[in-house]
Order: C-alpha cells, then structure tokens, then sequence
C-alpha cells in the first residue's frame, strides 16, 4: 500500500512561514551539492584506479606484475567495449574500477551485477561482461582475497544538511519537470516506464563524463579556445544570466537554468544526444550559444566542478507575480501556478503508484518462486515477446496473433537466431564483427579481414552413421563410402525412414546430393515387391537450376542408380525426349521451365504427371529470382494435385543459403518439428575466410584500372601458393576481358610461369582437344593458364573447361555467376570482381544480391584438399559497409509472383485447374506469394489497414486475379465474364500456355498485328518478341552484324544493328540464308534465336488464322 502524501505548502504558508516564495530557489544549492558530489566521485574513481594499479605493482614481483599488467590492460578493453563508442583513456580507467569493484567479490555473474551494469552504461554486449568478470576473477587469484576489503569505501563523513532537507514532501523535485517543460507539455500521455528511466541517474555515469572532461580534454580544448573568453566557474552564471536575465523565459530562473544545463552538460551523452534537449531548454533562437555550449562542453563542466564560487540563494524574481495574501486561510493564484500544481498532483500519482508496483513486483516474484515458477524463465520469454513485438507493425490494433518468430525447431542450427534472443540484442546491442577480424587502409583501398571461424563442436551423442549398419539397398549406392557425414546422418531419419517433405538448408558442399540419394531411394524401396522393382509405378523428377548442373546430376545419379537398373535422363531444352524414351525412365532431370512446360499440357503428358511419387528441387532459394515464380508455380499445382487425386507425392526441398527458411518450410508444406533442416556456416565442411574490400578512387576510369590491380594481386597471392582461384564477374563480355587483363599484367609482372602449367603427356592432350575448339578467346588463353566459363558457350566448349580446371591445367578461371549457381566446380579461392551489374528492366546498375555473394563465396574450398577456403569480394568503399553488415543482417527473399502472374494464371486456365474467380484466389494460397503478404505486406503494396481488417487478403486476392483476367481478356487470351466471374481459355491462351509464350509478347504482337503485313514487317513484329529480352548487343558485335545485314538479309531490317530487336532480325534472316558467322558469342546466340523463334511462330501463326477466320 503506498505511503499517504504530505500536505503541499500553499501560496500562504510559503509567504507567512517564511520558507520560500518558489518552489525553485533551492536549485542554487542543490547545484553546489551536485558539483561538490561529482568532484568527490570524480577524485574517488581516479584514486581507486591508481591505488589498484598500485597495490599489484608493490604486490607482485616481476614476473607476477608483468602478468597482472597484461590482465589490467585486457580489463580496460573490456571495460571500452562495455562503455561503447570511442572514449578517452580516462573513462575506460573508471569503467575498469567500476567493474572490478562490483565484480571482484563475486564468483559468478548474476542477474543483478548485469542490471547494475546496464544501469550504469546502458545496454552492453554480454560476452565482453563475462569476458570481464573472468579477468577480474583471475587478478584477484594473483594476490590474498583480504588485500580487496580497504580499497573500495565510500565517504562515510556527515555532509552539510541543506536548509528544509527534513521536510519530507511526497513529491520529488519539480524543478527538473519544469525545466523539460517543453518535451513533457501533456504529462497524462507520458509512459510511466519512460518517466521512472528518466529519472534514474547513476554517480557512475556522471563520473565517467567527468572524468574524461578534466584530464582527457581540458588543456587541448583550453589551447584551441585562444583568445576566447576566460573560462570560470562564474562563466556559465554569467551566460545565463545574460541570456535569461531580464525576463527571456516566464518560468525558470537563473539558477535553476544553470542547474539544468549543468546537468545536461556533465551526463554521459554525446553531443548529438543532447543538442535536442539544449533546444528544448533555451530556444532555437540561441543557437550559438548552444554552440559555444556543445564546443566547450567539457572545460565548461570541469571549470564548474573546480569552481569555489557558491551560489548565493535568491529570490525567483522571474518564475511569476507575487501573489497578494489577502488573509492567512484565502491565496489568489495565477494560472501559471495553477497548471504547476496541477502538473504536480499528476506527478505526485505517478509517483505513487511506481512505489505500489515496485512492492507488488517483489511481492509477485517471492510468490512465484514459493509456488515453483522460475521468475528468470519467465522474464526471459517476455524479452522474446518484446523482439516480437518489435517486428509487429507500428500502428496495429488487434491484429491477428501471428505464430512465434523466435520459436526453437528441433532440426534447426542456427547461431544467428540464438544470438538475436539473447537479452543483450534485445536491448539494443549490435552484432559486431568477430574479434580478430584484420583491418588494412592505404591510399587506394580499405581491406577487411574475417579470418575462418571454427566448426561446430559435436557431443558424443551425435553419432555418425555407418554405411555398414545400412540395408543392403543403400549400401549398394553408398559404396566406397564409410558413414555419412554429419547433416546427412541428422537428416538421415527424416529422408529415409519417412514420407515426410524436406526442406534442408545447408552450405554449399555439404553433401545435399546424398540427401536427395536417400530420399530417392525411399521411393524405390516402397516399389520393391518380392525383390522387384516395379519400374512403370513411379517416376522421380529432379528439378535442377541450370542445364549444366543437370548434365551434372544426370551423371552422378545415372552412375550410382545403375546397378538397380533404374534409368536416368535428362529433359532439357538441350536434350529433348520422345514420349517411348519418357516411358522408359524412372528418374527425370530437368529445368523448372522445362517441368513447368510438360505440365501444362491437359492432354497427352497428363499421365506422366500422374506418376510421379517424388519431386526433388534443388536451389529452391532462387525463389527470389525472377525464375522463382516458376518453381511456386510447380509446386502449387502439385499441391493441388495432391489434393484432387488424393496421391502421395513427396517434395524435397534443396538449398544452400537460405535467410527465412521457414517461410519457405511452410510453402513446401512441411512439418516444422519433423522436416525443417537449418545448418548454418559452422557446417561447412571448409572453413571460409573473407575478405572485403572497398576501392576509394572517385573515378569511373581509375576505379577500373585500380581493380584490375588489386583482383590481380589477389589471384597471384594464391597462386604462388599453389591454388587454383575462380574470378567472378557479371556480364559474359567481362569474363574475356578480364581474362586479358590479368594475362597482360602478369606478363607485365614477369609472373607469366606461375601460371602455366609444365609440360607433359597430359597437357599436350589437352592442347589438342583445345585447338579443335571454335572459341578463339579460349584457345589463346589456355596457353598462359587462363580460361573463361559463361552460358553462351557452346556445351562442349564449357565442359572441356571444366574438365580441364578441375585437373589442374587452368590456374585461373573467370567465370560469370552460372558457375555458382550451376556446376559443382570449387577452387580454394573466389575473387568477386565488382558488385554493380546491370539490370536491362530497370535500365540502371544494381547491387549484387547478398545471396548471389554467399553463393559464390560457397564455391571456395576444396573438401577433399583444403584445411579452408578463401572468398574476396571488391567493391567501391562506400558499399565496404553495406556487405559487412549484411553477412549479420540477411533480408528474408521475397516472392516474384506478381509479376509473372498473367503468364500463371493463362497455363492454370488453359490447363482447366482454374475456371473461376473462386478457384483463381483459392490458388494463390499454395504460393510463396500468400506465405510473404501476409508477413510483409508493405513489400507487395498492402497498407496495414487492409491486413488488419482482412488477415488472409482475400479481398486483396480477388481484386488481384480480377485485375489480372482482365488483361488476359483484352489481350484474347482468356475469357472473362464479369458478371460471373466465370474464365475460359481461347486458341490464342492454349498455344501460349503450350509453347510457353509469356503475355507481354502476346500483347506486343496484338498491338503490331496488322490486316496486311509484308515478310519484313512480319520478321519485325517476331523481333520485338519479349522471349528474346536477354539478347545483348556488344561492341565488338557491331561490325560482323552490320556486314550480315548487307549480305545475308533479304528484307528490310528495322532497328538496325543498334538495337536488340535489329540484332534477332539479323540473326533470323542469317539463319534462314544459312550464313557462316566468325564471333564466337554471335554463334551462340543465333542459336538461341533459332531455337526460340520456333515457339514464336507458332502462336503467330495461330494469331493469323484466328484473324482470318
């Protein structure tokens, strides 16, 4: 029950006791108290500090010192990076005698050593307090536990009693209310947490900013000042009694004005922090004297903490008019004091009630704990639900309770995640960087270091599991291989000895191949009848990224499978199937595009849909692509295939790096306690050093050339180790020109022989095979132990690149991203060369993607051969930070589904999955998109106001597929009746879902359609096709493709040789003529075109015979 409050004193009392005529007056001595305290706290901190270093140095012999010299100094590191910010000497000496002086008593670190931490230096990160109690804790085993007891007193002596210090009122001082009048104008709408935080002010932290005023600063800021005026203990009386002297504020005396900005001055905030409050206190009309006030600050407070001078007490002339006392029971009161009586009952409620709950609260924690509650955990789970509140919207009222972002899953191995509950991050503390991270600056670059870190320590309990223990059908696959490997026997139950789906996230390299191995044969073993493979019951579909890493799976699962007799193909684009060779394969490996293709179709392929048991997607993080709509496309429509035919099919989900792994757990539909598999970097089988590195020339020019210099210097620090290094790049021209520029530097540098390789049998073979090759730029590199790797390579040309790297014959391979994401080809060492890389939609240069970058960085090290591996990126300095924070702070992906949704919505259509409104928004719910929108609303143009009065966004679902029909309907594709909602498809919506014909082309040839067309303008409007959007124009193009058109085109090329819409024509034209083409990245793209323009004329085609009829 709270205390009743004393009387307050009247206007009357006050007049005819004699006491005071303001409540204000005392401020003048209360500033003397608060500058004699802090002198004394001041003098206490340093001599405490001295006196310890002292007691060691008289304490110890030599050896003994020297040892406690090094622990003192590591104390007063730690003691820096509790304190935060840089600091001077001075302070961290007082945070170190702060901490030695709670801590050396204690054996363990409690609860309330951390409160009184905080309290003093605010939030801090905790390992460094730990790290500080050890240090403590091993300099008080150098010397006897009594040498401690007389060093830490406190002044005991009887201090002066002020005048009315024993009249006990229920209110503390107002003055402090008054003087921040302005921040705290409606104190009823102030939060009660905030008042009492504010109000807490600790000896320590007032004597940290002394400490570091008087010695650290005092006598360079003095010299600096130069002919400015003498600074005194008077001279903050004088400014503010020239500035609020004659009347300049209503409220607020000269005294109580010198008091607050004292107290403002002496706290322990930097400047930034208290500019705000100096406005508050004298008005944005004195701006310089706030400026002089933040410039000086620190003389300013050690002149008045040395100051004799003793505020004399006074009258508050300027606070209000005397009221007349008209008798000794009646005052009159002017409304300025009227509110400040007001403000005061307020505060005086306030006040009470703080007390009230301070007593409840200990009353509550001794009941819980009486009754068998742990007030710890308990405490714990509400800082949980505060970060969750934190992420929770602004402005939300009653929103619908969302499940536990923090929630622990048993499969999941994520440090990050453990390191965001802890209580110090909830606080507000930053994840910084690891400590023996190397930092380098020089004149043309800065350079950060993050050396390896190291793997994961396992408990006796996780056992790896033999291949020996196994059934005979996995020792079968497995062969030549003892156990499994960490992850793989961690998945192993869940893939093997269940039907569950998967979603494993795991670091590249870690053996993902063998989970989807175990999950495939799972499958088979359900088919085994009396020793049989049942081969026509099942079909496996493994959807690969990349056709080159499909190649790759094709081999690797075609080899191991083969003694079960289970054929293994690959569906392509490169490598098309008949319906017989179809029929004959148990497991498929093929595109997201090409899957996508073959299940579209109503008629004819229905079937082999119908038989598939197992999906397997790998890299399904490319979901952030804008391919990714095409992997939610195949994985809702085998949902609701699920659901229609009631069959089992399996959906393993395979990726590598992967932020908001359970956003995507839920779109794949799986079990988060049974099938959600989270490994973070400690997993990797090589560990990663990184190094990140920030260009500072201004100039486009020298930029260029400086990161030509340092990539090189980079890819020779390896090589001279004898590593094998990949260069990254982001455009298929860079990959030549980069090659050459290392090249030309290296013969510059005299370097050239540690690049090639020695002459034997193996290399002169090599020689051969490269010499039959038609790609000039490799043959005259491989000879110098350069190579180059794109998509626009022929296939032979990339495998035999790949060949040759992974035998040591090629030092130094610059590639683009395919590489990363595609072939499994490491090398010890990674150099990202530039981070800006132009996006053709947005017509600007874009960053890289901090996926794309832990990609790459996850083809460094080679299992087999390195102890670690090595990733570089080279960037311009003002990007340095961005990728360094990003590697602590992932953004989740997002979906792409938007904006391929008229392409979807047309196939669900012309499939007849979808013949209705209702049926359209009832498949948005198997999406990614539905997953995301929900969560992130702002990120898909949803206003919180609709989240919150429609959680599930139905409303916002229908207007998006009415929206969408629409377009389809204007561009006669679909259908649409919109009075019943009702959606049919049209000759021109089937032949586009067939021929995977996107809707912007659709439309592109509705607009340019004419009644009367000529070849020309036929081949012009086939050009403008957006299938054909990825089709470059290059430099050194121009010149062969200017000859083409005037040799090998037969009609009228519009767009010329400048556009990308000229260039198809010219190659369309060329392919017919059948011209023979010498610019090896024209070859490969006039098979892109040729290849492409097949499915292009066909819906043309269907566009004139729908026009004729």
């Amino acid at each position: 029950m709270a205390e009743r409050s004393a009387p307050r004193l009247t206007t009357a009392l006050r007049a005819f006791g004699g006491i005071s005529e303001s409540p204000h007056t005392e401020s003048s001595g209360s500033l003397t108290a608060r500058r004699k305290r802090t002198r004394r706290q001041w003098e206490t901190t340093e001599r405490e500090w001295n006196f310890l270093v002292e007691i060691y140095r008289r304490s110890c012999d030599h050896s003994g010192f020297r040892q406690a010299d090094k622990l003192l100094n590591e104390l007063c590191r730690q003691a820096a990076d509790v304190v935060g910010d840089s600091v001077s000497p001075e302070v961290t000496h007082n945070a170190a005698a702060f901490l030695f002086q709670l801590l050396h008593k204690s054996e363990h670190l409690s609860r309330e050593h951390t409160l009184k931490i905080k309290q003093t230096f605010g939030p801090f990160p905790a390992t460094k307090v730990s790290q500080a109690h050890a240090t403590v804790q091993r300099l008080c085993s150098l010397l006897p536990a009594d040498t401690f007891e007389h060093l830490f007193t406190e002044d005991k002596g009887k201090s002066v009693a002020e005048f009315g210090s024993k009249v006990k009122f229920s209110f503390e001082s107002v003055e402090r209310d008054l003087l921040v009048e302005s921040r705290e104008l409606d104190l009823d709408e102030s939060n009660d947490d905030e008042i009492a935080a504010r109000d807490t002010l600790t000896p320590n932290a007032v004597s940290l900013a002394i400490q570091a005023s008087l010695e650290g600063r005092q006598n360079g800021e003095e010299k600096q000042e130069g002919k400015a005026e003498r600074m005194d203990g008077m001279w903050l009386r004088k400014c503010c009694q020239k500035y609020f002297g004659k009347g300049g504020m209503n409220c607020v005396s000269v005294g109580d004005m010198e008091s607050a900005l004292f107290d403002v001055l002496s706290s322990t905030r930097r400047n930034d922090e208290i500019q705000n409050e100096l406005f508050d206190l004298v008005g944005f009309d004195k701006f310089d004297f706030i400026q002089e006030l933040l410039t000086r600050r620190q003389v300013i407070v050690a002149a008045s903490v040395n100051s004799t001078f003793d505020l004399q007490p006074q009258r508050a002339t300027t606070y209000h008019r005397k009221a007349p006392i008209l008798s000794s029971q009646v005052t009159i009161q002017s409304q300025e004091e009227v509110l400040l009586k007001k403000q005061i009952r307020k505060e005086e409620r306030r006040q009470a009630k703080r007390e009230a709950k301070r007593d409840t609260d200990m009353d509550q924690e001794e009941h819980l704990r009486s009754v068998g509650f742990d007030p710890e955990r308990m405490r714990h789970e509400r800082e949980l639900a505060l970060m969750e509140a934190s992420n929770a919207p602004l402005f939300s009222s009653k929103a619908k309770a969302q499940p536990h972002p923090a929630e622990m899953y048993p499969h999941v191995y994520d440090a990050q995640l453990k390191a965001q509950q802890a209580s110090a991050f909830v606080a507000g503390a930053k994840l910084l960087l690891p400590e023996d991270a190397e930092r380098k600056d020089n004149r043309t670059y800065e350079e950060v270091y993050i050396p390896p870190t190291n793997p994961i320590q396992f408990s006796e309990s996780d056992k790896l599991v033999k291949v020996s223990q196994l059934d005979d059908l996995l020792r079968l696959v497995f062969r030549g291989t003892k156990t499994l490997n960490r992850i793989q026997s961690i998945v192993y139950p869940a893939a093997y000895q269940t039907n569950e789906n998967l979603l494993v996230s795991a670091p590249t390299g870690a053996g993902k191949t063998n989970i989807a191995m175990l999950a495939v044969m799972r499958e088979l073993k359900q088919h085994i009848h009396d020793n049989v493979l049942k081969k026509d019951e099942f079909k496996i579909v493994y959807v690969a990224p990349m056709k080159a890493l499909a190649a790759e799976m094709v081999r690797t699962f075609g080899q191991r499978l083969a003694p079960l007799g289970v054929a293994v193909r690959e569906l392509t684009g490169d490598m098309q199937l008949t319906k017989a060779e179809i029929q004959k394969t148990q497991m498929l490996v093929t595109t997201p595009e090409k899957w996508d293709v073959v299940t579209r179709k109503g008629t004819g392929d229905v079937t082999l849909a119908l038989a598939v048991k197992l999906l397997v997607i790998d890299e399904v993080h490319l979901l952030h692509e804008d391919r990714g709509s095409v992997i939610e496309t195949l994985v809702a429509r085998t949902l609701r295939q699920v659901e229609s035919y009631q069959s089992m099919i399996r959906i393993i989900g395979l990726s590598a790096t992967l932020p908001n792994y359970v956003d995507v757990a839920r779109f794949l539909n799986v079990n988060l306690y049974i099938g959600l598999f989270y490994f973070d970097g400690r997993f990797r089988p090589v560990p990663l050093g990184q190094t990140f590195i920030g260009l500072k020339a201004p100039g486009v020019l020298q930029r260029i050339e400086d990161m030509d210099c340092v990539c090189y210097e980079k890819v020779v620090d390896q090589v001279k180790e004898g590593h094998q290094v990949i260069v990254f790049v982001h455009s298929r021209n860079s990959t030549v020109k980069t090659a050459e520029s290392l090249k030309e530097l290296a013969l510059n540098e005299g370097d050239i022989d540690l690049f090639t390789s020695e002459q034997n049998a193996e290399l002169g073979s090599a020689e051969k095979q490269v010499a039959r090759s038609r790609n000039k730029p490799l043959k005259e590199l491989f000879q110098y132990g350069f190579s180059t790797h794109h998509a626009g390579m022929l296939r032979v040309d990339r495998n035999l690149v790949e060949s040759l790297f992974s035998r040591g014959l090629i030092k130094v391979l610059v590639s683009t991203a395919t590489l990363a994401w595609g072939v499994n080809l490491p090398a010890h060492a990674v150099v990202i060369k530039g981070t800006q890389l132009y996006n053709a939609e947005k017509g600007a240069f874009v960053d890289l993607g901090i996926l794309d970058v832990l990609q790459i960085f996850g083809r460094a090290g080679r299992p087999q051969f390195d102890k670690f591996g090595e990733g570089v990126i080279i960037t311009t300095h003002d990007k340095l930070s961005q990728y360094l924070s990003l590697l602590t702070r992932q953004r989740p992906i997002e979906s792409q589904f938007v904006n391929s949704l008229a392409d979807n919505l047309n196939a669900e259509v012309a499939l007849g999955t979808v013949s209705n409104v209702d049926e359209a928004v009832q498949w948005l719910t198997y999406t990614y998109l539905y997953v995301r929108m929900r969560l992130n609303p702002l990120a898909y143009g949803i206003n919180y106001d609709l989240k919150q009065k429609d959680p599930d966004l139905e409303k916002y679902r229908i207007e998006l597929i009415v929206s969408t029909a629409r377009k389809l309907d204007k561009a006669r594709m679909v259908r649409f009746d919109e009075r019943t909602h009702f959606l049919s498809s049209t000759d021109l919506g089937r032949t586009a879902s067939h021929f995977y014909i996107k809707y912007a082309s659709v439309e592109t040839f509705n607009e340019m359609f004419k009644a009367q067309m000529t070849e020309a303008d036929m081949m012009a409007m086939i050009s403008h096709s957006t299938e054909f959007e990825q089709i470059k124009v290059r430099e050194e193009e121009i010149g062969e493709l200017s000859d083409l058109m005037h040799e090998s085109c037969a009609m009228l090329v519009r767009g010329g040789v400048e556009n990308a819409y000229g260039k198809v024509n010219i190659l369309l034209q060329s392919y017919i003529s059948r011209a023979s083409i010498d610019t090896f990245s024209l070859v490969s793209d006039m098979a892109y075109v040729a290849q492409v323009s097949q499915r292009v004329d066909t819906v043309v085609l269907c566009l004139m015979s729908r026009h004729n009829q």
